[in-house]
């Protein structure tokens, strides 16, 4: 599998290197460490010249310190590893460089910070998750407020997973792709179905509707049972559930909060362009909205030699 690991030097952007430690990222692994210099818009003249220069040169000292922050966080992990410095706005780099490489997974994560002290790795990871042509884990961790980049950063854990699955031809395309993963028994995944509640104020359809949600929630555990077999065909600890909520999205953003999960995974048709910005109501609802860290699986479409 080759992965892109997007570092820009801050906490989050080391968490997440240790994060990709302990996923079980399928054999063999390529790993390219990327981080990207973004210059400042200015109107170039007299003036700026003679502080312009200087200031590129020490974002580039900056970059190269992210690399080597993020290649000593990743230590351990059998992997080859290989560093790149692209300049240019962030978002775009790392879905240019993941287009230009066939990259299967893109790393990101969820805050972070630019040259000018601002978020970076926020707004960027959500561009990414969005653009990238292939898979984006996009982690996101607690972390605490008096922790810095120079602390030692502690191993992470990746235990609990939740799966979310529907009898679209997508949940079966990312099924396919998740069972390329190194699953063992150690890794806990719930494939979860969520169905919408249904709501009826007529007596005379009273009885109709009650059996279409019943019907519903059956077909709805079914598909979750058969997602957790093929999971645990692959080597994982999977069992299904399914839950019945009003909104899809907010669901399974509860289930996950409520059962402590380590990692939520959604998938994406990636269809084209229209289709990665839309990226799916469901799934961009729970990228914005859940605690932890979430993979966006959509397979990586190779381009032609």
């Amino acid at each position: 599998m080759k992965v892109l690991l997007a570092v820009d030097g801050s906490i989050h952007a080391l968490h997440a290197c240790k994060f990709l430690t302990a996923f079980p990222l399928p054999q063999p692994v390529q790993v390219e460490i990327l981080t990207v210099v973004n210059p400042p818009e200015v109107v170039m003249s007299a003036q700026s010249e003679l502080w312009y220069p200087q200031f590129i040169e020490h974002q580039e000292e900056i970059a190269r310190q992210a690399i080597s922050s993020g290649e000593r966080a990743i230590r351990g992990l059998d992997a080859e590893v290989s560093t790149h410095q692209m300049m240019g706005h962030i978002g775009h780099c790392i879905v240019e460089r993941a287009t230009e490489e066939n990259i299967d997974l893109v790393v990101v994560a969820a805050k972070g910070h630019s040259a000018f002290e601002r978020v970076l790795l926020g707004s960027v990871s959500d561009y990414v998750a969005t653009h990238a042509p292939c898979s984006v884990l996009v982690v996101r961790q607690e972390i605490p407020e008096d922790r810095g980049v120079n602390d030692e950063i502690p191993p992470a854990s990746f235990r609990r997973g939740m799966i979310a699955v529907d009898e679209r031809g997508v949940s079966d395309a990312m099924l396919n792709e998740l069972c390329r993963y190194s699953w063992t028994d150690q890794h806990e995944l719930t494939t979860v179905t969520a169905s919408v509640k249904l709501e009826v104020f007529r007596e005379d359809i009273l009885a109709s509707t009650m059996e279409e949600a019943a019907r519903r929630r059956t077909e709805a555990r079914r598909c979750a049972d058969a997602a957790a077999a093929r999971l645990s065909a692959c080597g994982a600890k999977a069992t299904g559930a399914s839950v019945e909520v009003e909104h899809v999205g907010y669901g399974l953003v509860q289930y996950a909060e409520q059962n402590s999960q380590d990692i939520v995974v959604v998938g994406d048709s990636g269809r084209g362009l229209i289709s990665r910005m839309l990226l799916g109501s469901t799934s961009r609802y729970v990228l914005h909205h859940v605690h932890c860290s979430v993979l966006v699986v959509r397979k990586a479409k190779k381009q032609k030699a």
